[in-house]
């Protein structure tokens, strides 16, 4: 246990959809009552999966459930998933912002946190100001603080904002001081969410960067929330993936990558292509199109650096002596090629 940083054992989180807590004084009291009694919560049993593409027959959703992992010391641990996984509720519980429903969680160390624009910052107070209340939280003296002063204002770029309330900042500046903070004050858990992707691609790559030093170098735990596959491949030694509440991989970042890739976000090797409705002044048309490999087989994924085919099935409908095909590749962000 001396080298594990944190230890997740059967977590679950459940929630009911527009309520807070379970709705009513009575039913909470119905649940405090059953656990006094050393009973199951009796709210736990109709609970369904977390899946927000159904609709459900009962209010109450599991967010998390039955999760159990550990991450070690100067640990990089990449979390990935769909939108509406639990990925951030996660974090939160881990952060100490909300309760579990079940489950033990132990953490070996001071945690600092950025889960959204603004996290641990007062809107009143100035970037200074705020620099100092986040290091008070962390359990820092002044003079500890203020020797790390320089370095964090630097680090954001704001030093012309520093004694400027935060309500004014961007949220760029916010997030550039909020990390800069989180990532200085000397925490032994670092825990970032996907809000990193609102500051600009320099600042992304910075951020990256310090992460990377501050496990490498300082020994320090991160825990990574984030939709950008090539950053969670470069920087993290381990993967989790999360589907529906539940662990769907936990490994290395390649293997979880490529499960994740393979189940929720490739795309598929044959389609089916729909002409345009006006089709008689056409001289021809697309029908279908399929990826293959080298042996000519169907490919819903191309490993880099091989070979591959794309097949047009067209149709002519007048003599043509000669036509090309156009063809263009876009990225997943629907960026051209």
């Amino acid at each position: 246990m001396s080298d594990i940083a944190i230890k997740v054992e059967n977590l679950s989180k459940l929630y009911q959809l527009g309520e807070i807590s379970t709705g009513t004084l009575s039913r909470d009291l119905y649940r405090w009552w059953a656990g006094v009694r050393g009973r199951e919560d009796p709210y736990q049993k109709i609970g369904q999966a977390n899946d927000r593409a159904t609709k459900g027959t009962s209010d109450f959703v599991w967010a998390l459930q039955d999760i159990s992992f550990e991450v070690k010391k100067g640990e990089i641990l990449g979390i990935i998933g769909r939108n509406g996984a639990g990925k951030s509720t996660l974090l939160k519980i881990l952060s100490r912002v909300t309760k579990p429903t079940a489950g033990r969680i132990r953490v070996r160390g001071r945690m600092a946190s950025l889960l959204e624009v603004g996290t641990g910052f007062h809107p009143e107070l100035t970037g200074r100001e705020n620099i100092f209340l986040n290091g008070a939280i962390l359990g820092m003296r002044k003079d500890e603080i203020r020797r790390k002063l320089d370095e964090i204002v630097d680090f954001a770029g704001v030093e012309r904002y520093l004694d400027t309330p935060v309500k004014r900042y961007s949220s760029g500046m916010y997030v550039r001081l909020a990390f800069a903070v989180a990532a200085h004050l000397e925490p032994e858990i670092l825990v970032v969410d996907e809000v990193l992707a609102v500051g600009d691609a320099e600042f992304q790559k910075k951020c990256l960067g310090k992460m990377k030093d501050v496990s490498e170098n300082d020994g320090r735990t991160v825990l990574f929330v984030s939709h950008n596959m090539d950053a969670i491949q470069k920087l993290c030694s381990r993967g989790l993936l999360l589907g529906q509440g539940t662990v769907m991989a936990l490994g290395s970042t390649d293997d979880v990558l490529h499960k994740y890739l393979n189940e929720g976000a490739a795309s598929e090797s044959f389609f089916q292509l729909t002409p345009p409705s006006d089709t008689y002044q056409l001289l021809g048309e697309a029908i279908s199109l399929t990826v293959e490999n080298d042996q000519r087989q169907l490919a819903n994924e191309v490993p880099l650096g091989d070979p591959f085919n794309i097949r047009i099935q067209f149709k002519l409908h007048r003599s043509v002596p000669h036509f090309i095909i156009g063809l263009g590749i876009s990225s997943q962000m629907g960026i051209s090629v």
